[in-house]
């Protein structure tokens, strides 16, 4: 009985922890040090080599590139098909079996191997939004225009996931380059090793940066399937537009209510100059001073107002998923 009373009041802290999201402070909790990765732009797919190791997709399929690749990203990889030399083949049961990064708790103590199992482990993936490298017009590498690290959006997240679970690991990947029309899915192998590991969330933010609706759909579908059935044991997470553009917004929504996925819609607050960054913001920077933001660029980017609201529509989600398994349980 104290047990389920236990469990009881655990749920209902969550569901209170939802209503807001702090900023990232020593609050008894611990966070893993994430982990910034950014594809590298080669492509990892080698379509000779997928062709000579799969004759029988060759022989139906023929050589071409772009046609091999579509088989691999849609179905060959399930079925234990490799991209290149010496990939390691897709196989479920080695996420769990995956070695956990080294975490330690409050105190500096090491969580011993068989406690790993309460890390929460959170992927985000995205664009400039998400996160941005150091560059002459940016001064820091998180998401852009937010006024410091733990103001952007990926930061106020995991704060969020901080008053939910005891310890939290967290990985960010830049995935701009996907955006591009010539890319897309040709990146999507390049994502594979991080994707072997047993997230329990994935957030995909991407799209802004899209012009043509030219494919689109397929791509996004393409990408949003791939990375859900990789990891398929994780809560996965659209993200809506920033930026308006005709169609865009409709065409992510359309693929996560086919998907069942949840969708951040971030409408309300979209060409709405209160959740821009605007000229003359003052931002951090990595050297440790105040700057403030000349680039037009970057001004169009929300801000730290805006950067809440998408954390806020995250945990949400998050929590929903929580109160839905008290519902199951009980």
């Amino acid at each position: 009985m104290k047990g389920i009373t236990r469990r009881i009041l655990r749920q209902l802290a969550l569901f209170i922890a939802v209503v807001f999201v702090v900023e990232c402070v020593n609050s008894g909790h611990n966070v893993a040090n994430a982990a910034i990765i950014v594809p590298q732009t080669d492509y990892m797919f080698d379509a000779e080599y997928y062709a000579r190791t799969n004759p029988d997709i060759a022989a139906f399929y023929g050589t071409d590139f772009d046609v091999l690749l579509k088989h691999y990203v849609t179905k060959g990889k399930w079925e234990g098909r490799t991209p290149y030399a010496n990939a390691v083949a897709f196989n479920p049961s080695n996420l769990a079996n995956n070695e956990m990064p080294q975490v330690t708790d409050p105190t500096g103590t090491l969580i011993q191997p068989n406690q790993t199992d309460d890390i929460y482990k959170a992927l985000f993936i995205g664009n400039s939004i998400t996160i941005h490298p150091l560059c002459s017009y940016w001064w820091g590498s998180w998401g852009m225009a937010a006024s410091s690290p733990e103001k952007d959006y990926v930061h106020q997240t995991v704060s969020g996931l901080q008053m939910m679970y005891p310890l939290v690991d967290y990985d960010v990947v830049g995935f701009s380059t996907w955006e591009r029309s010539s890319v897309r899915s040709k990146i999507l192998p390049n994502l594979d090793t991080i994707l072997a590991k047993d997230y329990d969330l994935v957030v995909i933010q991407v799209g802004e940066n899209i012009k043509s609706m030219k494919n689109f759909k397929e791509d996004y579908e393409i990408l949003v399937q791939y990375i859900q059935k990789s990891v398929p044991t994780a809560k996965v997470i659209l993200v809506g537009d920033f930026w308006r553009m005709s169609g865009r917004d409709s065409i992510k929504k359309s693929v996560a209510d086919e998907l069942g996925l949840d969708y951040i819609d971030i409408s309300a607050i979209r060409n709405n100059s209160s959740y821009t960054s605007g000229i003359g913001q003052r931002v951090s920077g990595n050297d440790g001073r105040i700057h403030r933001v000349n680039d037009s660029a970057v001004a169009i980017h929300p801000n730290d107002k805006a950067m809440s609201y998408i954390a806020d529509g995250i945990i949400q989600a998050v929590n929903r998923e929580n109160i839905q398994i008290i519902v199951d349980e009980y």
